[in-house]
C-alpha cells in the first residue's frame, strides 16, 4: 500500500472511528473548519465527544498530493451518522508525519454548490 493509499484509509477511519481512536490520530493543534465554524485542538475533541458518530462515508472525486512529511487529500464526501442524518461536503485534509506517526493537522468541509 502506498503512502497516499494509507492516508486515504486513515481519512476514512477519521470519519468512522470512535473518538478515542480519532484522538490518537489527531495532531493536538488540528484545525477543523465546517459550515458551523472553525475549531482547533481541544474544541475539536470536545465536539467529537458530543456529536453523533459517522457510520459510513463514501469519498469520490479524490485528489492527493504528497510531500516529504505531508499528504494533502481533497474529495467529495457523502456520509451518514448514527442518528440517521447525512451530509455531503467537499473536503480537504492535511496529514503530517510526526515522531509517533501520521497525524491529521487540518480538515475542512464545505457544502457543495449543487446541494
Amino acid at each position: 500500500m502506498s503512502l497516499t493509499e494509507e492516508r486515504w484509509a486513515d481519512e476514512e477511519g477519521w470519519w468512522t472511528m470512535g473518538p478515542a481512536e480519532a484522538r490518537r490520530n489527531m495532531h493536538p493543534a488540528c484545525v477543523v473548519a465546517t459550515a458551523r465554524g472553525v475549531m482547533q485542538g481541544r474544541a475539536v475533541l470536545a465536539a467529537m465527544d458530543t456529536a453523533p458518530r459517522w457510520t459510513a462515508v463514501v469519498m469520490t472525486d479524490r485528489h492527493a498530493t504528497e510531500g516529504e512529511d505531508c499528504v494533502v487529500l481533497g474529495y467529495r464526501a457523502s456520509a451518514s451518522r448514527t442518528d440517521g442524518s447525512t451530509r455531503v461536503a467537499i473536503c480537504t485534509s492535511t496529514w503530517v508525519l510526526q515522531r509517533d506517526g501520521w497525524r491529521l493537522i487540518q480538515h475542512q468541509q464545505t457544502p457543495p454548490a449543487d446541494g
